[in-house]
């Protein structure tokens, strides 16, 4: 066994997302993280090309956005591709410090035999993408590859096997310290753009190690930020893997001005707002809440917003930092599914067969008594901040925004040439129905989940660490303006601690 402890970098190097940093010592090894390289996997993979399920995950392989190590996916993909699906478990865990795909999204592939650490905030929003997405598995999983024998004596498949199995998850406290094996672990929660992100310290034999995950200042949870960079300045750390997605960046807006200026821009408009920000940030969607109690108006959400609401009221934690699916200023809107049956004759299509419309998660939003249709909409605009999400422009052809509506965008800008695309074509439905000018201008009121330079370079210099290892960037010659001994990683290779 050896005695180093050491950091392997999979993904999440010279890039922006796909954390994934294997971090060894005693023989415990324990992954950082196990995101998607989205910008990579863009290069080779895209709405009708995806990785075939039937290679397992060989076509991941392929491009390298998966490392190819035994013993670390799960037996059904791996025995059907041939890639070993018999060896023995060699991963101890996943720690992971937030549910953002960039940092979990290959879960998926993992063996449900490795535990699974993450808050409770990070568990619920996977609950969410798993019961409201489609093939997603992050907290439990149903085999692949099954058969049986029917009765001739010939092999059959079974499909859509309800053989469901619950992953390990290990949900932790916001401030919490456990070990795993010769690791030990302290979690400290951070500022971030959804909820549950965690930044961690991280104890070896040789040292610690500190992960910024994702981080900023500007958001509602400031203070947990300076906390855990105070926890770092008096760890001794070894190295820090610091994050640095907007370092080249000076300044940044806070939530609450976003709030400010959403506020200002409902109480000037006549008729409808309609409004689109990222479904899971939660602290976005309290923005826009506020600014429709101090409007007067009602903030109409969508189902997925209102089942992710659902969920935090479950737990003691959170239920009092977002407000219920039920909550007087709320409406949780139905959209035509299906047959449309929405606004058809209850009394002669019936219950049922409406139902059957929706998913089976969304069934009981039908009986809020505050849930609405385009038809609530269309006729109460001067009273509504209507989200309505790039994905769900339907919409407008039944809820017909009147003149001297709104819309206010609330969301990243294209960092690359397709979604400049994507963004032209809502543009062309958003002209289409009288929300734009002749321009093509929109209402752009954001603030990014990463901090800019001037937050980063704080971070940096309070966690006093010896070593600092760029991750989560394009810009690392911004770090090492800020320490005296920055490394820089490289995919597959090992640094040790």
């Amino acid at each position: 066994m050896s005695s180093k402890s050491q950091i392997t970098f999979y993904g999440g190097i010279h890039e922006i997302g796909g954390n994934k940093f294997l971090l060894e010592d005693k023989g415990t090894k324990v992954f950082l993280d196990f995101g998607m390289q989205m910008g990579k996997v863009n290069q080779y993979f895209k709405e009708f090309v995806n990785p075939r399920i039937c290679n397992g995950m060989g076509d991941l392989f392929e491009f390298e956005l998966l490392p190819k190590l035994n013993g670390l996916y799960r037996k059904d993909y791996a025995k059907h591709m041939g890639f070993d699906g018999t060896e023995e478990n060699e991963i101890d865990a996943v720690i992971l410090s937030h549910a953002h795909v960039d940092h979990a999204a290959y879960i998926h592939y993992l063996r449900p035999d490795i535990p699974i650490y993450c808050s409770e905030g990070t568990m619920l929003i996977m609950r969410a993408f798993q019961e409201t997405g489609s093939s997603e598995e992050y907290v439990t999983f149903k085999e692949n590859f099954m058969v049986k024998l029917n009765r001739v004596g010939e092999l059959s498949k079974i499909k859509g096997s309800d053989m469901s199995y619950p992953r390990k998850i290990r949900v932790f406290k916001n401030t919490a310290r456990f070990k795993i094996d010769s690791i030990e672990v302290e979690t400290f929660p951070v500022d971030h753009s959804l909820p549950g992100v965690c930044g961690f310290i991280i104890h070896t034999s040789n040292g610690s190690v500190g992960y910024t995950g994702d981080i900023r200042y500007h958001g509602r949870r400031q203070s947990d930020t300076e906390k855990f960079v105070e926890r770092c300045g008096t760890s001794e750390m070894n190295v820090l893997l610091c994050e640095g997605t907007r370092i080249h960046e000076n300044s940044s807006k806070t939530e609450l001005d976003v709030e400010s200026e959403v506020t200002n821009i409902v109480n000037s408009t006549e008729n409808l707002v309609m409004c689109s920000y990222p479904t899971r940030d939660l602290d976005r969607l309290v923005s826009f809440y506020n600014a429709a109690k101090q409007s007067g108006r009602d903030l109409v959400i969508d189902l997925k917003q209102a089942y992710i609401l659902k969920l935090f009221q479950s737990s003691d934690n959170w239920r009092s930092v977002y407000p219920k699916p039920s909550d007087d200023r709320i409406k949780v809107y139905i959209p035509k599914k299906g047959w449309g049956l929405i606004d058809k004759d209850i009394d002669y299509w019936g219950k049922k067969l409406l139902l059957e419309d929706y998913n089976n998660w969304a069934d009981e939003f039908l009986d809020y008594d505050n849930h609405v249709d385009y038809r609530d909409v269309s006729d109460h605009q001067k009273e509504m901040i209507f989200y309505c999400s790039d994905f769900q422009l339907q919409e407008l052809i039944d809820v017909r925004p009147k003149e001297n509506s709104s819309y206010i965008r609330s969301s990243t800008e294209p960092f690359d040439d397709e979604m400049i695309l994507d963004q032209a074509r809502v543009k062309r439905w958003l002209f289409h129905f009288g929300l734009l000018n002749k321009e093509l201008e929109w209402n752009h009121i954001h603030v990014s989940g990463h901090g800019s330079g001037d937050q980063i370079r704080s971070i940096i210099e309070g966690s006093k660490s010896r070593t600092l290892i760029p991750i989560h960037t394009e810009h690392e010659e911004y770090h090492k303006k800020w320490h005296n001994n920055v490394i820089e990683a490289h995919l597959h290779e090992s640094i040790d601690i």
